[in-house]
């Protein structure tokens, strides 16, 4: 996989596709309804040509990341006579490039993609490291494999189309990074105030770095990459809560109360001092408030976390942490840790 940043690349987004272009290849175009009203635009400004043979637009949103909108793109690939020689090209988020990626890597077996990510998220983790799903039954990521995109073109020029929430969503997952790797880089993230200085170019370039550097020694996530689901695991099941609940929470913010709850099992274990904990829960807090549950609601919380794609031989496999810049992997917890997690994590009603 190649990847480019900022001016280069755009200089290098206009050489590839003229390259398709020469060759003859068609090219695709995969959007939502959000990029393809905002950053579209943006994009042919970069591209000095018209370079896109058909679009295909699926509807913005974390609810329609599903095999049903797959169906339809594959559907829609072959209608308009897609072949093995079709670069699918997608435009936007973390759920453009985790549904295009899906559909390019499974259709005829496998065409070449490409990743124009959007989203503060998408540039400094969706794109990257080779994970594509899509959802099954309001369960995060159950379908799904590893598949390499061809490129990763990251702009920084697009995040300036994103409201304030999707900015917070993808700083929870640079927090993470500093959090399981670099304690250096979570102290620089910890003085941040205003969301204005949330996407400097070397903040991004540094979580890139974090996650391309974990992701190329563990491609298939068999060790070393499990430290990136720090968050996840809580995280996951109350994305899917949440959405069900009709109070919908962005995977940033999902991801960032996770990292709440979970650094407080870290602290049940005895891995990190309290003093730890208290000290990233009020980072964490600065930008993402509690997000409030009854105890009635533990049952439905457990029971996604019993579908969690990490689950092996009935056991739940957390990454916790042992220190502010580092993090261990296949840690056991039991349900009442869970349980006290969320009650000293949440205000409940």
């Amino acid at each position: 996989m190649l990847s480019y940043f900022a001016s280069e690349a755009v200089t290098a987004l206009e050489k590839q596709i003229k390259e398709y272009k020469k060759a003859g290849r068609t090219v695709f175009l995969l959007c939502d309804t959000n990029t393809q009203r905002d950053c579209l635009p943006l994009l042919r400004s970069f591209v000095s040509f018209d370079f896109v043979d058909d679009m295909l637009t699926i509807p913005a949103g974390e609810e329609n990341k599903n095999i049903q909108t797959a169906t339809a793109l594959w559907q829609e690939l072959l209608d308009k006579n897609a072949d093995k020689n079709t670069v699918l090209i997608c435009l936007g988020g973390g759920v453009v490039c985790d549904m295009g990626g899906f559909v390019g890597a499974t259709f005829k077996r496998g065409i070449d993609y490409v990743f124009i990510p959007t989203s503060l998220m998408a540039q400094i983790d969706a794109c990257i490291g080779g994970k594509t799903a899509v959802n099954l039954g309001g369960i995060k990521n159950q379908i799904g494999l590893f598949h390499q995109p061809e490129t990763v073109f990251t702009i920084p020029a697009f995040l300036d189309t994103l409201p304030e929430k999707e900015i917070l969503s993808g700083f929870a997952e640079m927090l993470k990074h500093g959090l399981i790797a670099d304690k250096i880089y979570w102290e620089k993230l910890a003085t941040i105030r205003a969301i204005s200085q949330i996407t400097s170019s070397e903040s991004i370039k540094k979580s890139i770095y974090i996650k391309t550097s974990i992701c190329n020694v563990d491609m298939y996530e068999m060790g070393e990459r499990k430290k990136l689901n720090f968050g996840h695991t809580i995280g996951h099941a109350l994305e899917s809560f949440a959405l069900l609940a009709g109070r919908a929470l962005t995977h940033g913010e999902s991801v960032a109360l996770g990292m709440i709850a979970e650094a407080h099992i870290s602290f049940q274990k005895k891995l990190i001092s309290e003093e730890k904990f208290v000290s990233i829960t009020d980072v964490l807090h600065r930008f993402f408030p509690p997000y409030p549950i009854e105890n009635k609601d533990y049952s439905t919380i457990l029971s996604y976390l019993q579908k969690d794609k990490k689950k092996v031989n009935n056991n739940l496999n957390f990454t916790l942490l042992d220190d502010i810049g580092s993090a261990v992997i296949n840690q056991q917890v039991s349900q009442s840790e869970i349980k006290q997690a969320l009650d000293s994590s949440f205000h409940n009603e």
